[in-house]
């Protein structure tokens, strides 16, 4: 009888330690690479419209500018209501003199876009012009891009959440004479957040901000021209182009794997090839030779958590990337609401992309990814 007793006790308490170290496996200690998500179970259907143009660079210029046009003349008003008016608008014709010396091409977009608006291209050019209002803006962005090498397919995948304030996501499908077929996403302007061409370059990348802001080319027009690029040494030479005013750390890939993230500043740059087959960015410097452009090194500690979050994640799916497994990515809450899928009321994830370069379809959520559906789009998707 005892011994009965005392074996049944033993085999109690054997139970109620395997039922601990399952309970323990299964805590978020145990298993803190698992992707931090709690979409809600029916995901909101919403398509961004999708606008259509074709021609020489003013006509698709002056065919953006009547499809936009409310939006157009929103952003502009806006920036006339200003007290400091007069002097944003002296100071962009600055910047726009750099850009008709250098690229004119796409002044004469502008150019078309103004006259569809019946207003004067000094009056439109200071809205595609951010070094003018630095250090107001925000944008935070999240990266995620993996070769063929990595994948589970061998498919070429861009994964972007934009994080901004919240505006009217557009894509605009541009057919220009001379250049690749090119759709873009951006808020109803003549802006472009990320995009990618017929001839397998995508742009992504991220606002990072430094100490050498200067009077030259926009860095909004050297996204035009990256995605204008045939070949991927092209578009970095447009991410580069010595005249810039300022940049963004543009994150570059083709169809054949080729990743790079040029983190760059007005006066220099440092090209960062994924040697491993992967690449993520965030909002700051993360080559040494950038850092020290670092505007606002003690306001960095939320990209910084995104970026190893995401690079975490990222390392542990290698092998195993799919579509499915960055739509898991992009909607990670650690660090809630500072997350990878960022929420708030001003600053927020407007929208999230996938791009595959190997079938040259794009995903795209216009909100937080958790919140809504992804839906398809490519160079034939109608209005």
């Amino acid at each position: 009888m005892k011994g009965m007793v005392k074996g049944t006790g033993l085999f109690a308490l054997i139970m109620v330690s395997i039922s601990l170290v399952q309970l323990a496996l299964a805590s978020p200690l145990w298993g803190s690479s698992t992707i931090d998500q709690n979409p809600p179970q029916k995901l909101t259907q919403i398509r961004a419209p999708i606008i259509h143009v074709k021609g020489n660079h003013y006509e698709v210029g002056y065919q953006i500018g009547t499809r936009l046009k409310e939006n157009l003349l929103n952003e502009v008003n806006q920036l006339k209501s200003r007290s400091d008016w007069d002097k944003l608008k002296a100071n962009g014709e600055l910047f726009l003199a750099y850009s008709r010396k250098h690229l004119p091409e796409y002044i004469e977009e502008y150019q078309g876009a103004a006259d569809a608006l019946g207003i004067k291209l000094e009056e439109l050019f200071p809205t595609i012009c951010e070094e003018l209002f630095y250090p107001e803006f925000f944008k935070g962005c999240s990266d995620l891009i993996a070769s063929g090498d990595v994948t589970e397919d061998g498919s070429v995948l861009v994964a972007h959440n934009n994080d901004t304030e919240p505006g009217p996501v557009t894509i605009i499908h541009y057919q220009v004479t001379g250049e690749p077929e090119i759709l873009a996403v951006g808020y109803g302007g003549l802006g472009i957040s990320v995009g990618y061409n017929s001839a397998g370059i995508s742009l992504t990348g991220n606002q990072v901000d430094s100490t050498d802001i200067r009077v030259g080319v926009p860095r909004m027009l050297l996204v035009r021209k990256i995605l204008a690029a045939k070949r991927i040494g092209d578009a970095i030479d447009a991410a580069i182009m010595e005249q810039r005013a300022s940049n963004y750390n543009q994150v570059i890939a083709d169809a054949n794997g080729e990743i790079y993230s040029i983190e760059g500043s007005a006066t220099d740059y440092e090209a960062i090839y994924a040697v491993d087959g992967y690449l993520v960015h965030t909002n700051h410097y993360v080559s040494p030779r950038m850092r020290k452009f670092e505007l606002y090194p003690n306001q960095i500690t939320g990209s910084i958590v995104r970026y190893n979050r995401a690079t975490r994640l990222m390392k542990g799916s290698l092998g195993h990337i799919t579509v499915e497994k960055l739509m898991q990515l992009l909607r990670d809450h650690v660090n809630h609401p500072y997350s990878i899928c960022r929420h708030g009321e001003e600053i927020k994830t407007t929208f999230s992309i996938i791009i595959n370069l190997s079938t040259m379809k794009m995903l795209l959520a216009p909100g937080n990814p958790c919140e809504v559906e992804y839906s398809e789009y490519d160079f034939s998707t109608k209005e």
